[in-house]
């Protein structure tokens, strides 16, 4: 498929171009500071812990003073860190809050010779929770929905191989759907991999984390793969004379033509790489809009639901309302609704995907019962 072809070529061009070749490190800096990790979760009741790792040599013998940069509700231990001459040391960092909430703690380098020192990226993001155990539910809650999400498809696939036929189930919807993974995977992929990517996107946001981490990337990547195996099986069996509308194949070549030019300009450097990679987020937005309109209708047009695997569906909707309880869950948790409320794109996905999931669950088991055939 063209699409899949040019999120390949995308993906390559950028990981394995020379401009992805970057040192993260400031060459001009003699003095490494390092903080490891960058990110802890903890709660009111409890104390967490990081290290500082330091590793260099102040030329003019400078003595180095670090004391820390955050709100008055944190206390860490030791507050003063002191270093004389040149060695390499690991300082273990207690850290605790007296109140819930999401905190940035900076170290503060003292030094009469601050050329020598690189501090851009020494932070630690700290989320701090109420109550611990909710802590863990979220987390329960957060594999839960993955699972229900990932394993979908294969309800798909096994029905139309039971059936040995795929008739009922909407190429249009399979089509728009893979367009928005490639997108999705494409993203993900490349934000996790390329070190000269993620430098933009820390260059953008000085106390930011990478927010693709490895589950996204196998997310994404295994969605990609489910969508494909679908897709073949509309080729091997029994379709009915289904095939892509010319709306969604207008649809799909105005993506392509549009994210061709787009990466024509990061290629000539009239734009950067990862403002192309939130062009691709934007289409996976707009397909995930539009996707489920062409399998609603054509239930409606057929009056059965008979080849669609309504278990998808019911996978799907137990995973978006999951989704939305964590989003909840850790907004009253963590005293940190913003989250919520500065993500509306994403809150607003969610209750799309249900609202279609509620109306493909009316059609299978309402309106169109006694033609639903095949119960998967």
């Amino acid at each position: 498929m063209i699409f899949t072809k040019l999120c390949s070529l995308a993906i390559f061009g950028i990981i394995l171009g020379n401009k992805c070749v970057n040192a993260v490190s400031n060459s001009s800096s003699r003095l490494k500071f390092t903080i490891e990790p960058q990110a802890l979760t903890t709660s009111v009741t409890q104390t967490a812990d990081f290290n500082l790792l330091f590793h260099g040599c102040d030329e003019n013998g400078h003595n180095i003073t670090i004391t820390w940069d955050t709100d008055e509700q944190i206390k860490l231990s030791p507050s003063i860190i002191t270093i004389n001459g040149c060695e390499s040391e690991t300082f273990s960092i207690n850290i605790s809050s007296s109140k819930q909430g999401r905190f940035i703690i900076r170290p503060i380098i003292i030094t009469s010779n601050l050329s020598v020192v690189d501090d851009a990226r020494l932070f630690v993001q700290l989320k701090v929770a109420q109550y611990r155990p909710l802590i863990i539910v979220s987390m329960l809650i957060g594999w839960t929905y993955t699972v229900c999400w990932t394993i979908g498809d294969y309800f798909q696939a096994w029905t139309s191989y039971r059936r040995k036929s795929v008739v009922g189930l909407s190429f249009d919807f399979l089509y728009l759907n893979i367009v928005g993974n490639c997108c999705y995977a494409t993203f993900n992929v490349v934000l996790f991999c390329s070190a000269f990517i993620e430098d933009e996107y820390f260059r953008r946001h000085p106390f930011g984390l990478n927010p693709v981490v490895p589950n996204d990337v196998g997310y994404a990547v295994h969605a990609v793969f489910g969508n494909l195996v679908l897709i073949a099986q509309c080729y091997i069996y029994q379709n009915g004379g289904t095939v892509v509308s010319t709306a969604v194949k207008l649809l799909i070549s105005g993506y392509v033509l549009m994210v061709s030019v787009f990466c024509g300009f990061a290629i000539e450097e009239q734009m950067h790489w990862l403002d192309f990679l939130y062009i691709l987020s934007y289409v996976k937005l707009s397909t995930n809009l539009i996707k489920y309109i062409p399998q609603v209708l054509m239930n409606y047009r057929r009056k059965s639901t008979e080849g669609f695997a309504i278990s998808n569906r019911l996978l799907d909707l137990a995973g978006g309302l999951l989704s939305l309880l964590q989003m909840v869950l850790n907004g009253w948790n963590y005293d940190d609704w913003q989250s919520i409320v500065g993500s509306p794109v994403k809150f607003g996905l969610g209750f799309v995907s249900i609202f279609f999931d509620v109306i493909f669950m009316v059609q299978h088991y309402v309106s169109y019962r006694s033609h639903k055939g095949d119960p998967k």
